[in-house]
């Protein structure tokens, strides 16, 4: 078994498309079919299910993937540790930043200053995807506090209605679900980590905004906010300056409670010098900026 069919197999189980697979790694379509089946006889079962050109991961896959995953990570771990313990410094720090974007300016400039001798890689990938990329580190959101070594935690923050200056609900003292029943509403879609969130406990409320624009970039729903279009759930801290000159208000929609916790992730085993100084970094931007 060669280090080259493993690479191999992590993308096509990875984009389940070997088409697409063998475009992202340079190769004839043939060739990487074969190297598959080839590593499929070395193992002695199948690894995919295969219905004409669809293919899936079967449970023998999905164990050796697994494996592979944790392989090819201590791999490169050892490979890292024996660059550092020889003063060879790996300067880039790849990092996917998969929430908070609104303040990433402000962060890279902070990260330029306080690690000077480093060079940044940064990347969004917010949804899971055929795409896969390779991070030092991930700043994400999830809806349940997390208990991983390798997760700090950043930012807890409620998700929030936003609300414009002359819309009929701005006076309202308490608003309700049943409140917001007729309303148009902005969102994200399905596919971004925030929107899930929402969704999913609006969902436990039985409640369904009625979504009038769908929008697949945070920036842009930012802006489509700020032109009143519709009302929206956003989070009050990481987009609260956004809304803080008075022309719109965020509000707790009484019986529905949404939250998230933002924090930064890092892989298992070895960590680079510089990576653990940018996790440090990062927390103490997010305490100085955000944590207010």
């Amino acid at each position: 078994m060669e280090k080259l069919q493993l690479e191999y197999f992590l993308s096509v189980a990875q984009t389940l498309n070997i088409s697409k697979s063998a475009e992202l790694l340079h190769i004839s379509q043939p060739s990487l079919s074969q190297t598959i089946k080839k590593l499929e006889t070395e193992i002695g079962y199948p690894l995919f299910d295969r219905s004409g050109k669809h293919i899936t991961l079967n449970h023998n896959g999905t164990i050796f993937f697994n494996c592979v995953k944790k392989m090819k990570q201590l791999y490169e771990n050892a490979l890292e540790e024996i660059a550092e313990n020889h003063q060879i410094k790996n300067k880039k720090i790849a990092i996917n930043v998969q929430c908070a974007s609104y303040f990433l300016p402000q962060l890279m400039l902070y990260m330029e200053e306080a690690l000077p001798d480093s060079t940044f890689q940064i990347f969004q990938q917010n949804h899971s995807g055929s795409g896969h990329r390779e991070a030092d580190l991930t700043i994400t959101a999830v809806s349940r506090p997390l208990h991983d070594d390798c997760a700090s935690l950043l930012l807890e923050e409620n998700i929030l209605l936003a609300i414009p200056k002359n819309h009929r609900l701005y006076q309202r003292q308490s608003i309700s679900i049943s409140d917001l029943d007729s309303e148009n509403f902005i969102s994200l879609n399905p596919q971004w980590l925030l929107q899930k969130m929402i969704f999913e406990e609006c969902r436990q409320k039985n409640f369904e905004p009625q979504t009038l624009i769908q929008v697949d970039n945070p920036d842009l729903l930012r802006r489509l906010i700020a032109e009143k279009l519709g009302l929206a759930f956003v989070p009050e801290k990481s987009w609260g300056k956004l809304f803080s000159d008075g022309e719109f208000d965020l509000r707790k929609v009484s019986d529905l409670t949404i939250k998230r916790y933002v924090y930064v992730m890092r892989n298992e085993g070895f960590m680079r010098e510089n990576v653990q100084k940018c996790i440090q970094y990062i927390e103490k931007f997010f305490l100085e900026n955000l944590n207010v």
